[in-house]
């Protein structure tokens, strides 16, 4: 039996039957597939709202993108476009909604001619759900905050940055609804991690924004981080020390005269630092009015180039001659 089949089957390909069969075959689905999207059917088809002609000062604050399903009957070749696409329907807010205590009200039954219109010829609209959007909106403010680095740079030993890593643009201007930045004190960057730096750092970071939406704008979105690395060493005077407001009559002893410095400075600066950079005071009115026996110098740094300083010793004893 098997083999009958085969060998019929195998005659009618050499004699092309087959071929034939199948062209009829195709015509005949061709046929039915036409007859019935000629018919007419009755279906929902959800439409996302897209918004038209919204003044630039305002701003729907809702958390989602509104939706309608719109019910209509209409032939299936008109129903077969809306399943191949995401169907958008434009809210005109110029001529399909009014305001009512800062929300845009739109109603379906007075938007019927605008969606049929969009809807097209043949098509009837049966129903609209919901019948009524609310739509409330608030009035665009700009805020400008800093932005903040987000890292992690370790140094090689012996190299620096003098001026820090800097931050272009430092701050950004939130634009969006006054309540919704209202909260917003900064902006962070994507992390930004280094090891064992030595060379200038250069890179290009985006904002973290997790509030971003429709809704919230950045004037900008990516900062430049940049920091010139130098090698960096130490340094140390021997630096007098300074009495302020002693009166004439007062005659005091101090010890020490001098306070060793240490700094902290690149080292294509290091011969530029001289002693008279330093000034250490003490203030003889602090303590008159603390009754210390001993002073609190204060170490004061008249160079740019030195990244850092510090005072071997912090007290200064003294006694009234």
């Amino acid at each position: 039996m098997v083999k009958s089949l085969q060998a019929k089957l195998g005659r009618s390909i050499k004699s092309k039957k087959l071929n034939v069969f199948g062209l009829f075959f195709l015509l005949a689905f061709l046929i039915l597939v036409i007859t019935k999207l000629s018919e007419t059917y009755v279906e929902t088809i959800p439409f996302t709202i897209q918004y038209k002609n919204l003044p630039d000062k305002n701003i729907i604050t809702l958390d989602s993108i509104p939706k309608v399903n719109v019910t209509v009957s209409t032939h299936g070749f008109k129903l077969l476009s809306y399943y191949f696409y995401d169907q958008n329907y434009q809210l005109d807010f110029k001529n399909s909604t009014y305001i009512n205590d800062n929300t845009y009200v739109w109603l379906a039954d007075k938007s019927v001619y605008d969606l049929k219109q969009f809807l097209g010829n043949n098509v009837e609209i049966i129903s609209v759900k919901p019948d009524t959007l609310l739509l409330p909106f608030g009035t665009l403010s700009v805020k400008k905050v800093p932005v903040v680095l987000t890292s992690k740079i370790n140094f090689v030993p012996g190299y620096d940055t003098l001026n820090g890593v800097e931050i272009k643009p430092d701050s950004v201007n939130i634009i969006g609804a006054e309540k919704q930045i209202d909260t917003i004190n900064f902006i962070n960057t994507k992390r930004l991690d280094f090891e064992d730096v030595k060379t200038n750092i250069n890179s290009t970071l985006d904002l973290e924004f997790p509030n971003a939406s429709d809704k919230l704008k950045l004037s900008a979105t990516k900062v430049n981080v940049s920091a010139q690395v130098d090698k960096f060493t130490e340094g140390t005077f021997d630096i007098p020390i300074t009495i302020l407001n002693l009166p004439n009559s007062v005659e005091i002893n101090y010890f020490p005269k001098h306070i060793k410095v240490s700094y902290y400075l690149s080292l294509d600066d290091y011969n530029d630092i001289k002693p008279s950079d330093f000034i250490i005071e003490c203030n003889y009115n602090e303590v008159l009015n603390s009754n210390n026996s001993f002073f609190k110098p204060k170490l004061i740094v008249n160079s740019a180039k030195v990244k850092s300083a510090r005072m071997k010793q912090n007290k200064v004893e003294y006694i009234i001659k």
